[in-house]
């Protein structure tokens, strides 16, 4: 498929152009191109994302939670500075009930802690 639209759109106007057979073919391309190339066999694994969630969780680092909602974090490595953000799924309740947007997690002996209520005060503060 040619990607200089407007050019073809004229041109098939003026050749009476099937809308239909138009609009399955461009969904067909875009879900070409969002969709990732998996291999029929090839399975994606609980491990392989706990194995790259753990590259962001450091001992002792501090972390602002940027957004919360559904069970899930996002954090930002407050101590690097980081400007990566990633998610985390909370399963412990007490941890749910605080770790809300502006708040200050610690990652001490595997686990996430509150250190702040009030991490976007300490964020700005230092800026």
């Amino acid at each position: 498929m040619d990607l200089n639209i407007l050019k073809n759109i004229k041109e098939d106007i003026e050749n009476k152009f099937d809308v239909k057979a138009f609009i399955e073919e461009l969904t067909n391309y875009l879900k070409n191109m969002e969709t990732p190339k998996i291999k029929e066999n090839e399975n994606i694994s609980e491990i392989d994302v706990d194995e790259e969630l753990q590259n962001y969780r450091k001992e002792g680092h501090l972390y602002l939670v940027t957004e919360d909602r559904n069970n899930e974090i996002y954090l930002c490595d407050y101590t690097e500075k980081s400007k990566i953000e990633f998610k985390e799924k909370i399963t412990d309740k007490d941890l749910l009930n605080v770790a809300k947007e502006g708040a200050m997690l610690q990652y001490k002996n595997g686990k996430y802690e509150l250190y702040s209520e009030n991490g976007y005060d300490m964020f700005f503060e230092e800026n």
